[in-house]
C-alpha cells in the first residue's frame, strides 16, 4: 500500500505487535538484487515499510539524468511487490548527509523496531534514536550470486550505454 506520512502513525498503531522494519532507497529501474535486498531487511521484522527517495531527491543524489523512472511508477512497482507492506515517498531533497528533518519526523511517527540500511546513506544517531535496532545488510551480502551485484542501476545503465555505443 502507497502510504503518506501522516499514514505513518496509522501503521504503527494497526501493528502494534508486529515488528516493524524501515528501509530506504530509490529503486530505480526495479531488479532482481533490489528484491533480495528487500526479501532479506523482511526476515529481520514482519512488517516492511520502503521509503523510497522521491524523485528530486534521486537528482540531488545521483544527477540530472536520474531518476529514469518517475517517482510514481517506482512507488506502484515497489506496492506490488508481496515482500512489501508499504511504500512512502520520500519528499526530502538531498542535503549531502544532514539528515532531513522529515527523516527524523518520519522514524518518530513509525518507530520501526528495525531500521535496515546498506550502510551508504545512514546518519546513526537519529536512527539510533528513534528505533531498537539498526540492521546494516550490503546489497552484496543479500545477493546470492556474484552476477547478482552487478545488477545495479548504474551498472544497467553502463552496460546499455556500451551496447548501444556498439551498435547493439
Amino acid at each position: 500500500m502507497i502510504v503518506t506520512l501522516g499514514d505513518l502513525v496509522d501503521i504503527r498503531a494497526k501493528h502494534e505487535n508486529k515488528k516493524i522494519v524501515l528501509t530506504s532507497g530509490t529503486f530505480d529501474m526495479l531488479h532482481v538484487g533490489h528484491l533480495r535486498y528487500l526479501k532479506a531487511v523482511k526476515g529481520d521484522g514482519d512488517i516492511l515499510v520502503v521509503m523510497m527517495s522521491g524523485d528530486a531527491r534521486v537528482k540531488g543524489r545521483k544527477g540530472p539524468e536520474r531518476p529514469i523512472i518517475s517517482e510514481n511508477d517506482r512507488a506502484q512497482m515497489l506496492d506490488a511487490l508481496k515482500v512489501v507492506d508499504y511504500v512512502f515517498v520520500d519528499p526530502a531533497e538531498f542535503k549531502g548527509d544532514q539528515l532531513d528533518p522529515v527523516h527524523a519526523e518520519i522514524l518518530a511517527r513509525l518507530k520501526p523496531e528495525v531500521y535496515a540500511t546498506d550502510g551508504e546513506d545512514i546518519r546513526f544517531t537519529t536512527v539510533k534514536q528513534n528505533t531498537t535496532k539498526m540492521a546494516i545488510i550490503r546489497r552484496d551480502e543479500a545477493s546470492t550470486t556474484e552476477k547478482d551485484v552487478n545488477t545495479s542501476t548504474t551498472a544497467t545503465i553502463a552496460r546499455i550505454v556500451k551496447a548501444t555505443q556498439k551498435g547493439h
